[in-house]
């Protein structure tokens, strides 16, 4: 009696890539001894400039060649909307699982696409049931998500733990893609362990921060997601795991030839621009203020609009690898991989004002010293102390709380901001504006002063 279950999670950008998701799939596949188990917990749907560009339709062939058994639903695989998630699970050789996300008629999301809420499935002689949960802040994290109803994922998993074992099964396996706590005191991953009494948690959501652990009797595994590592999971009586990377392995040649292809057929091995020093697209250069990366998408947008400003959100630029030599088309939608457009709309001085300050505010509280807002045509002095703002100019001049100032951001921002405004104009999607301002401007971002940050905790990087 002894099988292995191999996890990944949150392919996300690693689409784009044809040798590292290739690399991917024959780590898999080098790990899947038979008997076993290839699960997912979730964004492994979107979002990457594949997935966007083929309707989500571009994840099969990982599907397929992985021969994924589970799944669950992560947040960012709504971005494309629910119509493209609920294809690309139809066509999908795994059952996707998924027991806290309701349609706005109360109905379980996905039902008629095959999503269950749990199952069971029998391996080695061995009865599994295995659950999954989303995340509880969905519907706020992907704007196509915003009708649907996510339901707390620990009352989720209790209710399907009395099913289960009613069904008399052996373990409980629990795909949940809830990642690290984010203070919203809805409960993720650790909590789950802590209020439920399943066997094993494959965790998702949270990048860069793997995890193998026993959490209140539960083994608790997480990847880094990106599709640069799985974890390999084997039951012989009691669970172990071990997190495997994919470094050195030998890519699946039939794969990174299809993803070759892919890039090719949908436009995106284009090179639009070069770029001499490479820009940094770590987690840092996002959250902790000024940066190369923020400066030139901001910049893209006031070019593409000719506004007087244009503003960013951290959480809506992809960290992922640095951009540097030739830089394709790929590249740059992959940095806002997102079908959301830039609009321009007009505030006075005040409203730019108040909306610059929520640039300050607390929205991770775990986190305070993130700054959420990169800008193009103004400067900015921010004192964390104070959480006010002790400069502010626009085009060189101190702001006019009365003046009209046109100003260019992606839609998503305006639900976000503290102000109302009325009229706006379409500048078009985020990504179509990056390529455009490389293709007739090029990359070559520098940090030039915009945005200064007094007492905080942290450094931003360059």
């Amino acid at each position: 009696m002894s099988f292995s279950m191999v996890q990944f999670a949150d392919l996300e950008s690693a689409y784009d890539d044809p040798e590292q998701i290739a690399r991917f799939v024959g780590t898999v596949q080098a790990h899947s001894d038979d008997p076993s188990l290839v699960v997912g917990v979730g964004d492994n749907v979107a979002p990457s400039a594949i997935s966007l560009c083929t309707n989500g339709q571009a994840v099969q062939p990982v599907f397929n060649a992985c021969a994924v058994a589970f799944d669950t639903i992560g947040n960012h695989d709504f971005d494309y909307g629910t119509e493209t998630l609920t294809t690309a699970i139809a066509e999908a050789p795994q059952q996707f699982l998924c027991a806290n996300v309701f349609d706005a008629d109360g109905g379980r999301f996905g039902a008629q696409s095959g999503v269950l809420p749990w199952t069971t499935t029998e391996i080695d002689g061995v009865r599994l049931g295995i659950v999954g949960v989303a995340h509880p802040l969905t519907a706020a994290k992907s704007p196509p998500a915003a009708d649907l109803t996510v339901t707390d994922p620990i009352a989720a998993v209790n209710e399907a733990i009395d099913a289960l074992e009613e069904s008399g099964v052996d373990e409980i396996v629990c795909l949940a893609h809830l990642g690290d706590e984010e203070n919203h005191g809805q409960g993720e991953v650790d909590a789950l362990a802590e209020q439920t009494d399943v066997d094993v948690i494959c965790d998702g959501h949270t990048h860069g921060q793997p995890r193998i652990e026993q959490n209140n009797g539960s083994l608790l595994c997480r990847t880094a997601g990106t599709g640069i590592d799985v974890n390999v999971l084997t039951y012989d009586g009691e669970w172990s795991a071990e997190r495997i990377s994919c470094d050195g392995i030998a890519p699946a040649t039939a794969i990174e030839r299809t993803y070759h292809q892919l890039r090719t057929a949908q436009g995106l091995d284009e090179v639009v621009a070069t770029v001499e020093k490479p820009i940094e697209r770590s987690s840092e250069t996002v959250f902790f203020g000024e940066s190369r990366l923020g400066n030139f998408v901001a910049d893209a947008y006031r070019w593409n609009g000719s506004t007087t400003v244009a503003l960013q959100h951290s959480p809506g630029m992809r960290p992922g690898a640095d951009l540097g030599g030739e830089i394709t088309v790929a590249e740059l939608i992959g940095v806002v991989p997102f079908d959301t457009e830039v609009v321009v709309t007009t505030m006075t001085g005040e409203q730019l004002r108040e909306t610059l300050v929520f640039g300050g505010e607390v929205l991770v509280p775990e986190h305070p010293e993130y700054w959420f807002l990169h800008v193009s045509g103004a400067t900015v002095t921010f004192d964390f102390a104070d959480r006010a703002i002790t400069d502010l100019s626009v085009g060189g001049k101190p702001i006019n709380p009365d003046e009209q100032y046109t100003v260019a951001m992606p839609e998503n921002c305006l639900e976000w901001f503290p102000v109302t405004v009325s009229a706006k104009r379409s500048l078009g999607l985020q990504y179509t504006l990056l390529t455009e301002y490389a293709r007739e401007c090029g990359i070559d971002p520098s940090i030039d002063g915009r945005l200064t940050l007094v007492n905080q905790k942290s450094t931003p990087s360059a």
